[in-house]
């Protein structure tokens, strides 16, 4: 599974989302793009232990093999939703958020291995969990905008 570590997977990603603007549309759900920048920016935060988010959902996806599958073989859902605290942040310029989610990301990808901060649907992981879980978040989001 492609993950954030992986210097090629990680500046696709960069790319990718170098080619979204403020003005771009969702093919589903309900974000705007500069609402989606920010989302991914706290969720990044979340890996790198910045955002605390009370534990949710089933318990039978914080043990093996729920949660493997969920982080590294289901594809993420169209329309899950995200707890409050990953909506919080309001946008600004788009640029900055966008600088942000970059920023999360080396940073993420950088992050020692061994054991990361917990998750708020799939408890503690590691930070190799976080960085392949991160990975497919932002791809979702960049599919659902078309990229």
């Amino acid at each position: 599974m492609p993950t954030l570590r992986n210097e090629s997977v990680r500046q696709e990603l960069v790319q990718r989302l170098a080619r979204l603007t403020p003005e771009s549309k969702a093919r589903w759900g309900s974000f705007d793009a500069p609402r989606m920048m920010c989302h991914l920016a706290d969720a990044l935060n979340e890996g790198l232990g910045g955002l605390q988010i009370p534990s949710a959902g089933p318990g039978m996806l914080r043990h093996f093999p729920m949660k493997q599958l969920a982080i590294h073989v289901i594809p993420m859902p169209k329309g899950a939703k995200a707890p409050r605290e990953l909506l919080e942040t309001v946008p600004g310029d788009f640029e900055s958020d966008r600088r942000r989610v970059v920023e999360r990301a080396e940073q993420l990808a950088a992050a020692p291995r061994g054991a990361g901060p917990a998750h708020f649907l799939f408890g503690p992981l590691t930070n190799d969990e976080w960085n392949a879980l991160s990975w497919k978040h932002v791809d979702h989001h960049l599919r659902q905008f078309g990229n």
